[in-house]
């Protein structure tokens, strides 16, 4: 049993409030440059993100409800209120399920984070600042997944919206300098925010939680600006959120404060980059399909087997994906573009292959097999591969294996790969403008640089 309304332990929320608004949040180098490098690809993100109908249709959306402002939507020329400026960010971030993501809370940090300390920052923010806020609502977003685990994103809960409301106001809150008792407060009101389900998977619904979640967050730091307040117990309460969303025993939730002040949470996890615009999930499969691709004839195919976990595969539905939002979560999809083309790229989802006849006849061949995990507290074990296995019209079986994807830390893109995709998704720039990238931790206005580059043509 979770804690009650009438006990006396102290609130778990109220640790992590303290933690995010008093410790000083400092990073190693190698942790500095995981969180430069996960900003740059989500900025990247948000410029690719921008042209999607999902963005434009928000952005439309967002001025047909009359939201004065001055805050600016990146590779826009609309300004709008900070709450707003921060979901349509997030939803341009999220629109090509693109941007990165981390392991023990399951979600997509970065364009929840992100997007949430710019709408509230000073026009003069520095890098420095926005690091240790980043660095914060990480901590939220890692140590709430650890005491949730797997179990929470395996029962339907969408993770970037439920876990990152809370980090986004964790960030928020530490990049305008809430105190503790006031960012406990702003945690609590996010909570009452944190919803959003993965069946939405494959509809704009999923970029548009990833939204919701960066304007709760900035919501909610606005309203406890304002002296509004949350119940501290939210957490550990038997009628809250560990407690509803996850049937988290009791221990793991007490434990979470134990885990707070031995080093970021990004220095333990890291962030996984994608070098594809799909479901990550897809990723190891697209890694096997390449491993093998010069190794068969696409059309000697006759059948493809692919063997995942069951959390990872409910997720990906879509066996003959109609548009471009079920393709990012389709595994036939993802698996024949990495045989037959090599890998999946922005250009290759303009073209809609999935409609194709032939892609179409390929994608029949394959067959899903979800397997009960031996370590289904673990995202990725080494237990727990994802396997592909072709065969062809001779009868001879190809078969390829992955623990971690291209992209995780344990088998990390390589700088010139990193900066291949901000090009890719953002276009050229001015060459001043791309040098002060590569080193906005140390740049003195950061949040200025963030959004200069103007409107995509």
């Amino acid at each position: 049993m979770l804690a009650g309304p009438a006990s006396t332990t102290p609130p778990v929320l109220r640790h992590l409030a303290s933690f995010v608004a008093e410790d000083p949040l400092d990073a190693d180098a190698r942790t500095l440059a995981t969180l430069r490098d996960g900003v740059i690809d989500t900025l990247g993100c948000i410029h690719a993100g921008a042209d999607t109908d999902v963005a434009m249709k928000a952005r439309r959306a967002v001025a047909a409800m009359g939201h004065g402002g001055s805050t600016q939507v990146i590779a826009t020329d609309l300004q709008t209120a900070r709450p707003q400026a921060a979901f349509l960010n997030a939803v341009a971030g999220h629109a090509l399920d693109f941007d990165d993501w981390e392991i023990p809370g399951n979600t997509h940090p970065t364009v929840v984070l992100f997007p949430a300390m710019l709408a509230v920052c000073s026009d003069t923010a520095s890098g420095a600042a926005f690091a240790s806020a980043y660095l914060g609502g990480f901590e939220v977003i890692a140590r709430l997944g650890e005491a949730l685990n797997v179990r929470h994103y395996e029962a339907g809960w969408h993770s970037t919206m439920t876990l990152g409301t809370l980090g986004a106001a964790a960030a928020a809150g530490r990049m305008i300098g809430l105190n503790a008792d006031a960012m406990t407060n702003a945690l609590s009101i996010a909570a009452s925010m944190a919803t959003g389900f993965t069946c939405q998977f494959g509809s704009h619904a999923k970029p548009l939680q990833a939204g919701f979640a960066a304007r709760g967050g900035v919501e909610a730091v606005l309203l406890a600006s304002a002296g509004l307040t949350g119940r501290a117990h939210v957490l550990d309460h038997d009628r809250g959120l560990a407690a509803l969303m996850g049937a988290v025993p009791r221990d793991r939730i007490a434990a979470l404060p134990d885990r707070l002040g031995h080093g970021p949470a990004l220095a333990e996890y890291g962030l996984v980059l994608k070098p594809w615009p799909s479901c990550g999930y897809t990723h190891r499969i697209m890694t096997c399909a390449l491993r093998m691709r010069n190794r068969l004839d696409p059309r000697r195919i006759d059948r493809i087997d692919l063997h995942l976990p069951d959390f990872h595969a409910q997720v990906l539905p879509f066996d003959q994906p109609a548009s471009r939002s079920e393709a990012l979560f389709s595994l036939p999809f993802v698996t024949i573009m990495g045989l037959c083309r090599g890998g999946l790229t922005l250009a290759d989802l303009a073209d809609a292959p999935w409609a194709d006849p032939d892609f179409r006849d390929l994608m029949q061949k394959v067959h899903v097999h979800a397997y009960a995990p031996a370590r289904p507290d673990r995202n990725y074990a080494d237990e727990d591969p994802d396997r592909m296995a072709v065969t062809t019209r001779d009868g001879d079986v190809i078969e390829e294996t992955c623990v971690y994807p291209t992209g995780a830390p344990q088998a990390p893109l390589s700088d010139e790969l990193l900066w291949q995709k901000f090009t890719a998704n953002v276009g050229s720039g001015p060459a001043d403008w791309i040098e002060k990238l590569c080193t906005w931790p140390s740049e003195a206005d950061a949040a200025n640089l963030f959004i200069r580059k103007g409107p995509r043509p």
